[in-house]
């Protein structure tokens, strides 16, 4: 019995101590979870020490004038170089604790990135400088640009979600992670993709950047707590002053025609730096990646050689008439004979796209590529194949005008496929063709399309209504210098006019001035500034001020010119020089395929003939 007594007395004592630790270890719980941020926990046994943190807050920037920043970079510059010690005395609020992320350019690689805080602007910088020096060689800091970027706002604790999301505009907020004390740019995260598409946290990513860059991997701790970050953001500029940068991207691009004509020949060297030695181009380049999606399309081919022809033409350099013929001389590896369509007059031929279908589109971009090839170059010898192609347009017509926008070798497609842009790019061709061969076939069959489109497809549609048919506008300028019909420059008119209506001229955010759709994109923009070049062509012929129009398009200009990687935009890329004058699809999706640049090519160009005719 005693024996008994004494088990229950135990049993009771350690259920008793059980309860106690048990409530210690709920105290525990609770005093840790309101020492820390609202969601999951911090592992006790990382090696990274938490570094205090910066102070929630914001600073105004906006009070610093380029003036300001240009002396701060020339500083950084100087100091880097072996110069004397950093006296900014920058008029900014001292109560928040200076933040500040200093890059250095370096060609074929990512930017060299360091990162600095103290009591001033100038201990904050001596810290990143330090840092920097110590990985740049005394070459790099000559030929790199610097890029500067100052902490603007510092948001409060927090932490990633059960999936590893976090809240964040990954293309305008970076993060300061507690453990480590790291910073990271909005461009870093993006470029790398540290937050991905979803906005989830990447390690794996990080930790490869970091190494890539020669900085301390174990700083590279996402499973904690954050801080999300806004910049103040300049970098320098070719005439000695620097210039300010938002989402990465010059916010304010120059516009004058020397500059549009560099912007449109760092594109057609883009399109020759991804040329193929059979003339074919690697038609999407990821750049986040560095490497080319599989897949190919023909028409943007035939595009992409229109397009250098055009800049071959407006900058004197043959090297983009020898990428366009290139080009060309790949594509009619793929034109086929139609024998069921040859006629008296000759042969016909198509390009044949994958499934054993002939686009009309690929037959018309082909066909203008090849003619405005020869109208510079002055070699004729592909007009007979040109004819052919023609031919192959004249063939796809209804008698009541209407295009047909495929022909099959196989068997046809179970769903009819009627193309907006198709038919406009026949026309188009033709009327060209015209120009160097005056058949009159060509230019009956031109207008017959042209007559159609007006009067069956876009009869009795508001003038909001009507499709921004780029390739129908740029044809109806060459039908009304080739007839009189009024009714073409009239429908004209009533296209541009439904472009200017839906550009965004107002937005929260200022790089989207310009643009169209939500979010913008690189080449609707730059096919609707293609129609308006046509526009006012069309216009200052018969006398009136294109005006309105080249308004216009300098707000497209602007948008497309953000769009394009640049010496500034490309600094933290895996390999920026290969991305360099390639347009992006958008300000956040960083994909560059062949149609993007060809587009913006064109697009910049027309602009530049514009303000030099003013």
């Amino acid at each position: 019995m005693k024996k008994m007594k004494r088990l229950v007395v135990v049993f009771i004592f350690g259920m008793a101590m059980l309860v106690a630790a048990r409530q210690l270890i709920q105290r525990g719980k609770i005093a840790h979870q309101r020492s820390t941020p609202t969601r999951g926990s911090v592992s006790s046994t990382s090696r990274v020490e938490a570094v205090a943190a910066p102070t929630v807050g914001m600073i105004d920037l906006s009070v610093l004038g380029r003036g300001d920043r240009t002396r701060v970079v020339r500083a950084v510059r100087e100091r880097l170089a072996g110069g004397p010690a950093l006296d900014l005395r920058l008029a900014l609020d001292p109560a928040v604790e200076p933040l500040v992320v200093v890059s250095l350019s370096r060609g074929q690689r990512p930017a060299w990135v360091a990162q600095g805080r103290g009591e001033s602007y100038s201990a904050a910088l001596e810290e990143a400088i330090k840092n920097l020096a110590r990985r740049s060689s005394a070459v790099q800091v000559e030929e790199g640009l610097l890029k500067i970027d100052l902490a603007a706002w510092v948001g409060a604790s927090e932490l990633a979600d059960r999936q590893g999301r976090i809240a964040i505009d990954r293309s305008l907020e970076g993060i300061w992670l507690e453990k480590g004390g790291l910073m990271l740019l909005p461009e870093e995260l993006l470029a790398w993709r540290i937050v991905d598409s979803k906005r989830k946290l990447r390690p794996k990513r990080l930790s490869l950047y970091l190494e890539e860059g020669g900085r301390d991997r174990a700083s590279a701790k996402l499973r904690g707590p954050l801080r999300r970050l806004r910049f103040d953001s300049f970098i320098e500029g070719e005439d000695g002053l620097v210039e300010r940068l938002y989402r990465g991207n010059l916010l304010e691009p120059d516009l004058s025609p020397p500059a549009l004509l560099a912007a449109a020949v760092a594109g057609g060297e883009y399109l020759l730096r991804h040329q193929k030695a059979d003339g074919n181009f690697h038609y999407s380049y990821r750049p986040k990646r560095d490497n080319y999606d599989e897949g190919y399309n023909l028409l943007r081919h035939a595009g992409s050689c229109f397009a250098l022809v055009e800049l071959a033409r407006d900058s004197g350099d043959r090297r983009f008439l020898a990428g366009a013929k290139l080009g060309l001389q790949a594509l009619l590896k793929e034109a086929r004979s139609v024998p069921e369509a040859a006629t008296s007059a000759g042969e016909v031929l198509a390009i044949v796209s994958p499934g054993e279908e002939a686009k009309l589109g690929g037959a018309a971009l082909a066909l203008l590529a090849m003619v405005e090839y020869q109208r510079l170059s002055e070699d004729f010898s592909w007009l007979d194949q040109a004819r052919a192609l023609a031919r192959f347009l004249v063939f796809q017509q209804e008698e009541n005008g209407h295009f047909h926008s495929k022909y099959f070798f196989g068997k046809p497609d179970d769903e009819p496929f009627e193309s907006i842009y198709y038919p406009g790019e026949a026309i188009l061709a033709l009327t060209r063709l015209y120009r160097i061969d005056p058949d009159p076939a060509w230019l009956n069959t031109a207008r017959k399309g042209a007559d159609w489109l007006i009067g069956v497809r876009d009869q009795g549609k508001a003038v909001e209504e009507l499709p921004h048919d780029h390739w129908l506008l740029i044809a109806l300028n060459e039908l009304a210098s080739l007839t009189v019909d009024e009714s073409y420059p009239s429908q004209a008119h009533k296209i541009a006019h439904s472009i200017l209506v839906a550009q965004r001229t107002t937005s929260p955010w200022p790089d989207w001035i310009g643009s169209f759709y939500d979010p913008p994109r690189s080449t609707p923009t730059a096919t609707r500034a293609e129609a308006l070049v046509a526009m006012s062509d069309l216009v200052r012929a018969r006398g009136e001020n294109p005006r309105r129009y080249v308004e216009g398009l300098l707000k497209m200009a602007a948008f497309q010119r953000r769009t394009q990687f640049t010496a500034q935009s490309a600094l933290y890329l895996r390999r920026p020089d290969l991305a360099m004058g390639g347009f992006r699809r958008s300000l956040g999706t960083w994909e560059v395929r062949i149609d993007y640049v060809q587009h913006n090519i064109s697009a910049l160009l027309g602009l530049r003939r514009q303000l030099e005719s003013r």
